[in-house]
């Protein structure tokens, strides 16, 4: 009955986050990493209506806790992660995604299924 409980409540809570696109890059993935935006800001009304929040995380000091949270191989120039509500990752990529395939890729996640269905 606890298990029970404790995975509504990680239900109720993980429905209120939103999903998340991180974007990691080092001076030489600079023009993947505007790319990536420019793909995605092209799409403003899909990313709203997934609930997607992108957050860029540039190589340095101050961003290092973010890039170890994540275990993001700095060798690499470019990553680009996908956070579902659940706070897992759902996908990784070292190349541009397109829209085509991240909204794909939500959409056919149950819980998106779920939103799309109450909408």
């Amino acid at each position: 009955m606890k298990t029970l409980l404790a995975l509504f409540m990680m239900a109720l809570l993980t429905a209120d986050q939103p999903r998340r696109v991180l974007l990691f890059y080092t001076e030489n993935g600079l023009e993947k990493w505007k790319s990536q935006v420019k793909a995605l800001e092209g799409h403003q009304k899909d990313v709203r209506e997934r609930d997607i929040e992108v957050k860029s995380f540039p190589f340095s000091k101050a961003n290092a806790s973010e890039w170890d949270k994540w275990e993001i191989d700095s060798t690499n120039s470019f990553t680009f992660l996908l956070i579902g509500r659940d706070g897992g990752e759902k996908l990784k990529s070292s190349e541009v995604v397109t829209p085509g395939k991240l909204f794909g890729l939500i959409d056919a996640m149950p819980m998106r299924k779920q939103e799309v269905k109450k909408n």
